[in-house]
């Protein structure tokens, strides 16, 4: 527990900083969320010194292509690194399709109430708690695609044991619209 919190106080600590620099006070929950969401991933790669995809300006993604890949590929980069089956690949793919759209530098501020320490990130949406604790060693950028669906793939394999079973797949498999996990 001390590990998750003290990934939450560095986010915290990381997004004070980060506003400061803009001389701007922390969000409150925004009109348009999609649209401040983007700011504030945005704000925070910058800050970080990161580009658009959420890495090192010149670099990409770990099992990514240098043009930044796409979903397909960093799914399978995913599933490589973290031994789980192959055939998890739709179910991950469409469960990131609902979380983000695809889009790696997701950020949902509606959804956090305007908190960054509770806004869910990245193409699988993972809170950054959740991340800390299901981050693999050596693979710690919640914006790297394949460092979160890495994440995501052990917080599923641990919470649900099976991408099947999450509870957005199996209401989309009953008719009902998607639940986020």
């Amino acid at each position: 527990m001390g590990r998750v919190m003290d990934g939450i106080a560095a986010v915290e600590a990381r997004v004070a900083e980060i506003l400061g620099r803009f001389g701007v006070a922390p969000p409150a929950a925004p009109a348009s969320p999609g649209a401040a969401g983007n700011d504030f991933a945005a704000a925070l790669r910058t800050a970080m010194g990161l580009g658009p995809t959420g890495t090192a300006p010149g670099t990409a993604p770990a099992g990514t292509a240098p043009a930044g890949g796409d979903a397909d590929g960093w799914i399978a980069a995913a599933l490589a690194r973290t031994g789980a089956p192959a055939s998890w690949a739709p179910a991950l793919k469409a469960i990131a399709e609902h979380e983000s759209s695809l889009d790696p530098s997701a950020a949902n501020l509606a959804a956090s109430g305007g908190n960054p320490a509770a806004t869910p990130l990245g193409l699988m949406q993972m809170l950054p708690s959740t991340f800390a604790a299901h981050a693999q060693p050596g693979h710690t950028n919640i914006l790297d695609p394949v460092d979160n669906l890495s994440a995501a793939i052990d917080y599923i394999k641990d919470r649900y044991g099976d991408p099947a079973d999450t509870p957005g797949l199996r209401a989309l498999a009953r008719g009902a619209g998607y639940v986020g996990y």
